[in-house]
């Protein structure tokens, strides 16, 4: 039995032209989609640092709303001692804060105001957090 030659016209694959064209077309969509993802991970990095000075400015109001109850009677000159500048994070971050005390009140039993505003590092002026908190005094 003689075979029959093949025909020149079969297509049994893909030649280097239809290879090389769809490389160019992944190639454009690859670099319309770079700019998103490089922008991504900017927004990404910003967040983790805005997470990580949230969490530092909340848990310094938290130590002095814990040094201070409500219940118990507060005199407005220790509650004015917390006051710190360049407390840096316990978590090694490198964040710093500083924390503010608002002036006595005039009458008593009032409130006075403790500020807590976080920095990246001490000798930035930019603060990525800040967050206040009233205490109770009873007594000057």
């Amino acid at each position: 039995m003689a075979s029959t030659p093949r025909s020149l016209a079969t297509d049994e694959g893909l030649s280097l032209l239809e290879v090389v064209i769809a490389m160019l077309v992944f190639a454009v969509l690859a670099l319309a989609i770079l700019p998103l993802a490089m922008q991504s991970t900017k927004l990404s990095a910003g967040n983790r640092d805005a997470g990580s000075a949230n969490a530092f400015a909340s848990a310094q109001i938290a130590s002095i709303r814990a040094a201070f109850p409500d219940e118990s009677p507060n005199t407005c000159s220790a509650v004015r001692s917390s006051a710190r500048t360049n407390a840096a994070d316990p978590a090694g971050t490198g964040l710093v804060a500083n924390i503010t005390v608002a002036a006595c009140p005039s009458t008593y039993p009032g409130a006075i105001t403790v500020s807590v505003a976080v920095r990246p590092t001490v000798s930035s002026t930019t603060t990525i957090s800040q967050m206040a908190s009233k205490i109770v005094v009873t007594t000057p």
